[in-house]
Order: structure tokens, then sequence, then C-alpha cells
């Protein structure tokens, strides 16, 4: 078995006494249950792809532009370009 020995801050050690005074269980068995608890929510977790995201996080969707931007996006460039330095 391992020991660990660590520092927590005085809000971390009023939560986890409030967990030993609920549960009665020892500091051993907290740990030893949380970590459990957490390594199976990360293993079971779900590899977002970069869709995904980009999706979630609003970005996609977030403008309108030319429905065929991604073939003629050269010639759009380059009238915003002219259109905002043809002053010079």
């Amino acid at each position: 078995m391992s020991q660990i020995n660590t520092q927590i801050d005085p809000a971390t050690t009023d939560k986890l006494t409030y967990i030993q005074q609920q549960t009665n269980q020892t500091l051993s068995d907290i740990l030893r249950d949380a970590i459990d608890s957490y390594y199976q929510k990360l293993k079971h977790q779900k590899q977002k792809t970069s869709f995904e995201i980009l999706e979630e996080s609003g970005f996609i969707g977030c403008c309108s532009v030319e429905s065929d931007l991604s073939t003629n996006y050269k010639q759009v460039l380059a009238n915003e370009l002219e259109a905002k330095y043809d002053h010079r």
C-alpha cells in the first residue's frame, strides 16, 4: 500500500470533515472512493471530436457568409481588402 502526505486548504479540510461526519468513513476510504469515482469518470468519458468541441463552443454557425465561400474565398478576401483599403 502507498502512503499519501499532502496539504489541503481550509475549505477543502471543511469539506473533508463534513464528508467524514456524514458517512462515518475513514479518510482512507473517502480518498479511495473519490479516486475510484474520478478514475471511472475519466475512463468512460467519450473523447469529443474537434467538430463537437467547436459546435458546443458556439463557434460553428456564429456568422453568416456566402454558401460557396470555400471555393471563392480568395476573391471574397480580395474584395473585402479592396473595399477596406481602397482609399490609399
